[in-house]
């Protein structure tokens, strides 16, 4: 089993459509289960939309009691429930126990950011949350993926952006723009791949997934093909 998951500490850099179309791209490699961790539930909400949604979604409340140890038990019963392979997680947008949790049964760590200072100082504090995590776990995993979001093609900002991430020291793969298609699949309940199978916006998660299988070596792992 890998564990993916998607982390930031504020709200707007496109975190839960980068898990849920991520997740669909990389379904044919893997039996795939996201977990819903935020509390405002947008993946569970999307995934409602549609009729074919072709993804197992659960939503996830912790106890504030003993968060860790249902976190664990709740996942288990998920995992064989659905029989998956490969975990993505939307954890919550602030740093909290979820969050945490998240990041320390994690094999890899997504953390999206927009081409905006505020998202940018974010990232920091969420690199800083992955490296606490893999100092706790003897300084291996998670791997840590910091993601170019809602980028505004053509835009300087938006080129430099790989550049800015660079520097905090975590490797930055390829990019996400902010497209139509991506509001539209929402609405309608499908993921990118279904609504828009030859647009740009999937052929970006196809490369982000692509660019992932090859970093953590996931078609040796559990793989469909």
């Amino acid at each position: 089993m890998f564990i993916i998951s998607c982390l930031s500490l504020k709200g707007g850099c496109g975190k839960s459509t980068i898990c849920l179309n991520l997740a669909a791209c990389l379904s044919p490699h893997a039996k795939v289960l996201v977990v819903d961790l935020d509390p405002q539930r947008s993946i569970t909400r999307w995934s409602k939309q549609g009729k074919h949604f072709a993804l197992n979604v659960c939503p996830l409340d912790l106890d504030s009691k003993n968060p860790a140890t249902q976190f664990r038990r709740d996942l288990d019963k998920m995992l064989v429930a659905t029989n998956s392979t490969l975990v993505l997680i939307d954890a919550p947008p602030q740093l909290q126990d979820a969050a945490l949790l998240s990041a320390l049964i994690s094999d890899l760590i997504l953390i999206p950011v927009t081409p905006s200072p505020l998202d940018i100082w974010a990232a920091e504090a969420a690199v800083e949350t992955g490296r606490e995590a893999r100092k706790e776990r003897g300084g291996k995993k998670p791997k840590i993926l910091l993601v170019p979001s809602r980028i505004q093609t053509g835009t300087v900002l938006g080129r430099e952006l790989s550049d800015t991430l660079a520097a905090l020291g975590e490797t930055v793969g390829p990019g996400i723009s902010q497209r139509v298609a991506l509001v539209e699949s929402a609405i309608t309940g499908q993921t990118i791949d279904q609504y828009a199978a030859t647009s740009p916006a999937h052929l970006e998660f196809k490369k982000l997934a692509k660019y992932i299988l090859e970093i953590t070596g996931g078609k040796k792992r559990g793989s469909k093909k």
